[in-house]
Order: C-alpha cells, then sequence, then structure tokens
C-alpha cells in the first residue's frame, strides 16, 4: 500500500509538468497569454502583498464563488477539501484545520492577522471562534511561515479576512448583502446581514448571523458497536449567533479603524454522553495604516486584538457546568514595510502578546496560567534578475508562562512536576531562506528551506487531569524543551494556458516532536482517583492515560491541484478540476506511525458556467488510512459525491443569487482518520442546502 500510494504521489506531482505538452481540445478559443489563475493576491506572510505565483511556499485562497461553495458551520470542515489542509472533526460544531498532518498549536489560526485568541488549539472540542459564513475570504499558507507569525506557525498558517473593520472607503452611501439558507441534514436556519455605509473618508460596517441546527442525518450507526439512534448523530445540534461593528476613517497619508464583536455559539459533543459546550467571545480590534513614505519606509501598519473568551462544558442533562474555561488574552503587531530601493525590499516587525488562562470545575486539566511572549522579525526579498528572486529572514521570540495555583493533591506522575506559582522562559530563533524562479513565460518554481524552534504550550507541559471531551487522562511533561524542526518546500507553478495548476512536495524534519502517547500499562480509575495497572477490572469507570512526550520526527508529502480549461470563450467556460494530497508521518525514535494521519486523497470537479447559471459536480476519495499508532484502529476510505447549481440575476445594483448544494449524495459512510470520534462520529450523510443571497 505504501509503494502504491508513493507512486501515485510521484505520478501525480509529474503530471503537472507531463500535462503541458499536451494539445488543447479542438475548438478551444484560450487565449493562452492571458492569465487565468494564480493571479489571486496573498497578504498573509507576505506584508508587501504578493500572488500565489510569486511565493516561494505552498498557498491556497478561498474567496467569492468558491469560498461559497466550500463553507460549512466550522473551519475545519470550510477547508478540508482543500489540498493539502484536513480538519479534526469533533462533530459539527468544533472542528480545525490540520496543515499537512500538523495540527493543534502548530498551525497558527489569524483573525484578520491576530490571533483567535480563543482556546481552541488547547483540545479538539474547542472550536475556533470564528463564523465562516461572514467571512470575505481565507488565506491558507502551507509550510513552516514561523518568521511572521510566530514558533506555532511551524505547521502553517490560516488567516481569515472579513470586513469587520473597513478596508476600503465605500463607493455609496449604503450597501451590503443578506443570506438565508437551510439544509436537510441538519434541519440547518441561516440568516446573515451585512451592511456598509459611508463616504469617501469614513466607512462603518455591520454584521450579524444566527444559526439553528439539529442533530445531523448519518448513513447507518455512530458507533457500530452499540447501535442505537440509526440514522442520527446524538447531541450534535448547535446555536451560533455572531454579531460585530466597525468603521474604519481614512485621509491622505493612511487609515484608521477599530471594531467590536461578538461570537456565541452552544453546540453538542457527540462523545456518548450529554455534554455540551456554551462558548462565547467578546472582541475589540484597532487597525492602523500609514501609506505615506516615511524615512527609510514606504508605509506602515500596526494591529492590535483584545478578547474575553469563555466556554463552559455543561451536562445537559443537569444543565449544570462541569468545567468553565476562560481566556482574556491581547495581541498585537506591527510592521514597517522598507522603501524600495534597487533590488532589495523588505519588512521589520514586533510582535507581543499576553494569554491568561484559567479553567474551574470538575475536570480541570490544566492550572492556571499567564503566558506572554514578545518577538522580533525581519522578512527581505532581493531580486537577482528578472527570472531569480532571494528571499531570506529571521525571527527571535521569548515566552514565559506562569504558573498560578496547582492543587498539591494532585496523583503523582513520572515526567510531571509543577508548583503553585513557577515560572519558565524560553527563547526561541528561526530563519529561512527562499527562492522563486521563473524558468519561462507563466512558470514559476518556488523553493524554501527553514529552521524553526517552537516553544512548548502551558498544556503540553503543565496538563495533569480528565478531559471528558477526549476521554482521557492528560498528562504533561515539564521537562520538555525546544521542538526543532527543518522544512524544505518546492512547488512548481502555472498559470495560463490549456492546463493551469500547482504542484509541490514538503519535507518535515522534528527533533523533539511534542505529541500525546498513551500509557499501555497504566490507566487512571475515575472512581477512586488513583492511577491503576492493567486490566481494569469489570465496572470500574477508568480512563486511559496520554502524555505529552518528545520524539524525533518526519513528515513528508505533497500537493497537486490542476485546471484542464476545456472551454474558455466570453460566454461559456467549462474546467475539470484535479487535485491529490499525501502526508507520510512517522515517529523516528520508535520507528512507529503518528496518531491521526491523514490518508492519501484525490478529487475531481467539473464547473459549467454560461450566462446566468454556473454548476458543478465534484467527487473526492479518502484512501483507508492503516498507518496507525499503536493502540489506534484504521480508517475505511470513503467517496464523497456532490453537486451545486447557481443562478444570478442582477437588477439595477442589486444582484440576486439562488443555490443549491448536495453533499455526500451517495449517502456514504464517512469516518476521518484525524479525528478523535472517527469510531463513533461518522461525517453527515445525504444532504441538501439551498439558500438565496441579495447583494446590494
Amino acid at each position: 500500500m505504501h509503494s502504491f500510494r508513493a507512486s501515485s504521489l510521484y505520478f501525480l506531482t509529474a503530471a503537472l509538468a507531463v500535462a503541458q505538452t499536451l494539445p488543447p481540445p479542438a475548438g478551444d478559443s484560450l487565449d493562452h497569454d492571458q492569465p487565468v489563475m494564480l493571479e489571486t493576491i496573498v497578504v498573509t506572510g507576505n506584508p508587501d502583498a504578493r500572488t500565489i505565483f510569486d511565493l516561494a511556499q505552498g498557498a491556497s485562497v478561498l474567496a467569492g464563488h468558491q469560498l461559497h461553495l466550500s463553507v460549512q458551520t466550522t473551519l475545519g470542515e470550510t477547508l478540508a477539501a482543500t489540498p493539502g489542509v484536513n480538519a479534526t472533526y469533533y462533530g459539527p460544531g468544533a472542528s480545525r484545520p490540520i496543515i499537512r498532518g500538523l495540527g493543534g498549536d502548530r498551525v497558527r489560526m489569524l483573525d484578520n492577522g491576530i490571533g483567535s485568541l480563543d482556546a481552541s488549539s488547547v483540545s479538539p472540542d474547542h472550536n475556533v471562534s470564528v463564523e465562516p459564513l461572514l467571512l470575505d475570504r481565507i488565506e491558507v499558507l502551507r509550510g513552516p511561515a514561523t518568521l511572521l507569525y510566530g514558533s506555532s506557525a511551524v505547521g502553517g498558517v490560516v488567516n481569515v479576512i472579513d470586513n469587520r473593520i473597513p478596508s476600503a472607503a465605500p463607493t455609496r452611501p449604503l450597501g451590503g448583502r443578506t443570506e438565508v439558507r437551510i439544509d436537510s441534514a441538519a434541519t440547518e436556519r441561516t440568516g446573515i446581514v451585512a451592511l456598509t455605509a459611508g463616504h469617501a473618508n469614513l466607512a462603518l460596517q455591520v454584521n450579524a448571523l444566527r444559526t439553528e441546527t439539529d442533530d445531523v442525518s448519518i448513513p447507518g450507526f455512530a458507533d457500530p458497536a452499540n447501535p442505537v439512534d440509526e440514522g442520527t448523530l446524538t447531541n450534535s445540534a448547535l446555536s451560533t449567533r455572531s454579531g460585530s461593528a466597525g468603521g474604519t476613517f481614512f485621509w491622505s497619508a493612511g487609515n484608521a479603524g477599530l471594531a467590536i464583536s461578538e461570537y456565541d455559539s452552544v453546540y453538542g459533543v457527540p462523545v456518548g454522553e450529554p455534554i455540551a459546550i456554551d462558548m462565547k467571545q467578546q472582541r475589540a480590534d484597532f487597525r492602523a495604516e500609514v501609506t505615506r513614505p516615511f524615512a527609510v519606509f514606504k508605509s506602515a501598519k500596526a494591529r492590535f486584538g483584545l478578547a474575553d473568551y469563555r466556554h463552559a462544558e455543561i451536562d445537559t442533562s443537569t444543565e449544570i457546568p462541569n468545567t468553565t474555561f476562560k481566556n482574556k488574552a491581547y495581541e498585537g503587531r506591527f510592521e514597517l514595510i522598507q522603501q524600495d530601493g534597487n533590488a532589495l525590499g523588505g519588512t521589520l516587525g514586533g510582535q507581543f502578546s499576553r494569554s491568561d488562562f484559567s479553567a474551574v470545575g470538575a475536570e480541570v486539566v490544566t492550572p492556571p496560567s499567564v503566558t506572554t511572549g514578545q518577538a522580533l522579525f525581519l522578512l527581505e526579498s532581493y531580486t537577482v534578475n528578472p527570472q531569480f528572486t532571494l528571499q531570506f529572514g529571521g525571527r527571535y521570540e521569548r515566552q514565559r508562562i506562569r504558573l498560578g495555583a496547582v492543587d498539591p493533591m494532585l496523583p503523582a506522575y513520572p515526567g510531571y512536576a509543577a508548583a503553585t506559582g513557577g515560572q519558565r522562559t524560553d527563547d526561541a530563533i528561526s530563519v529561512s531562506t527562499g527562492a522563486v524562479y521563473y524558468p519561462a513565460k507563466d512558470y514559476s518554481a518556488g523553493f524554501s528551506v527553514a529552521y524553526s524552534q517552537r516553544i512548548p504550550t502551558a498544556q503540553e507541559l503543565f496538563s495533569h487531569g480528565p478531559h471528558g471531551g477526549t476521554g482521557s487522562y492528560e498528562i504533561g511533561s515539564s521537562g520538555l524543551g525546544l521542538e526543532k524542526s527543518m522544512g524544505l518546500d518546492l512547488n512548481l507553478r502555472r498559470r495560463a494556458g490549456f492546463i493551469t495548476g500547482a504542484a509541490g512536495v514538503f519535507l518535515n524534519h522534528f527533533q523533539n516532536f511534542i505529541f500525546e502517547q498513551e500509557d499501555e500499562i497504566t490507566y487512571f480509575d475515575d472512581a477512586t482517583g488513583d492511577f491503576l495497572n492493567y486490566p481494569v477490572p469489570p465496572g470500574d469507570a477508568f480512563l486511559p492515560i496520554y502524555q505529552f512526550i518528545a520524539h524525533d520526527a518526519q513528515f513528508y508529502g505533497g500537493e497537486v491541484e490542476l485546471s484542464l480549461h476545456l472551454v474558455d470563450t466570453a460566454n461559456e467556460r467549462l474546467h475539470l478540476d484535479l487535485s491529490a494530497d499525501y502526508v507520510h508521518a512517522q515517529q523516528t525514535t520508535d520507528d512507529q506511525p503518528l496518531p491521526r494521519i491523514p490518508p492519501l486523497r484525490a478529487g475531481a470537479a467539473l464547473r459549467f458556467e454560461a450566462g446566468r447559471w454556473d454548476l458543478g459536480l465534484t467527487v473526492r476519495h479518502a484512501f483507508r488510512q492503516n498507518r496507525v499508532s499503536p493502540g489506534e484502529s484504521e480508517t475505511a476510505g470513503y467517496t464523497l459525491l456532490g453537486a451545486d447549481v447557481t443562478y444570478r440575476l442582477a437588477a439595477s445594483r442589486r444582484e440576486w443569487e439562488l443555490f443549491a448544494r448536495g453533499s455526500n449524495l451517495a449517502n456514504h459512510e464517512a469516518r476521518v482518520s484525524t479525528s478523535f470520534l472517527k469510531e463513533i462520529a461518522p461525517l453527515p450523510g445525504r444532504n441538501l442546502t439551498v439558500g438565496m443571497r441579495l447583494s446590494f
């Protein structure tokens, strides 16, 4: 199976270069000198914005109609079909992106360039405090992006961008959009209103959303070993409210804006027990930009975010919170963009953050802690000649963790040590270099090498307690050191012609890779509060023990996404999109596979556009995942079939869109290998989403 997957990936990667020699179909009227894709501007990772075509690393952007087709109730599921991106999937209410097999604190979640300031990286049952239906675009930068955004970006960056703080002055006094949608699998009911008002010097923005769903429909039984509630994933309903108000003032030398927002979501956790999470975040954001050159800089940017986050894990049978998590946090950053001097350009920047995290209740996993961080970074690019550009940079950061009260009655466990008031300070350095080469018209090749040091989190160091969300007892290792990685990334792109797209391969080698490993000798008896040795006595309430440990590891794989422009005229477009991705992840210290790694995936989409109509047919296949860690179950392969249709009608300054989207039309049972709940929570079954969108 391994050789088959490796050869498949090789074939797909090579396909981009080979396919360029194919002639276009008869009657093709495509102008091969005109760019047709890869011209999307990417602001993440480059303050001096570049297109995907000009990046040294792999990147993807969801915006416009493509975003509308992909959007789901969670950010992870919205991105799950993007090459190189998977999702944790903890039911319909919680799903976080995984990039190239790396998730949690190794994928930096950004909200308009500032951290999400929530608790989504702490546990897979904690959702990201972002509402995908209110977003304008999502940018994914694959690979180590540590120089701008910190050591937690070693896997990549997901930056969600909306218009809470307007980025441009409105072209008319009042505009906006409204949307309503319903679906069949969860009986979703969603309403959206987004209004923009102002003039040349002032823009105001107000957004509001409300979503309600019931328990989602699934094929067969959620847990075949416990066949109850056929056709329904019990305790998977959600209710979400989100709103914001913001404004930006524009003047000749720059702009400044402020927004306040609230995200409130209550969702079930389908773990076989009556548990729901009541999550709320109140947030304020500030953004300012100087666009007039000064000193040696051509512009400057500053951003600041302040958030008050809390969520309670509630026993819905009693409506009593078991545990309440709180995170009062802020993050700020500034960027000074140098004036273009001959062939050299770049950015100098800094970042600072503070997180006051605590939990109270019956299942406190991590003692209260205050984490502060400061960083400086420098990014430079040098144009050697029109065909070759070098990019290089470095980042230094410092993190300090100060513990609050630690329970002195915690049972002793090897590798764990924590005391009330304890402090730990770490310093990390990251450096990278890359190059973009343009071998021929409309071709680019990007190569990057990055050395990164990731600082352990408070959860990895000091966890010690039962975690109902994962059904385990989690224990940190206080002696964990820096996680060090060397990453290589190679990409080939073509932006015009009958076939366009990109293919990329990567290799990441980790020293002291931190992950959770099950203790196969000891378990935690929840009834007595003691650690006991296996076997488990009949009838005992026990939890498996997972401890954060560090071993060396290696990740390699790649992604391919191609578009065949079968018909491309002024009136009609027919495109065939092909994609595939693969990750091989091995813990090299003991020569064992790492847990919850995505399998080889392949997909195809046929899209047709003519006049007011837009139609699509998609198929995605995930192969069987049988490379599993000790104690982990294999995951069967599955195929998801989808279709969509959109009809647009423009009248005066209004544009109406009527849309319908069908997913998992074959009602296939699909279990996600990256999910902690893969054995008891499959993906939704057959679903039809219909709605109407009005822009004015």
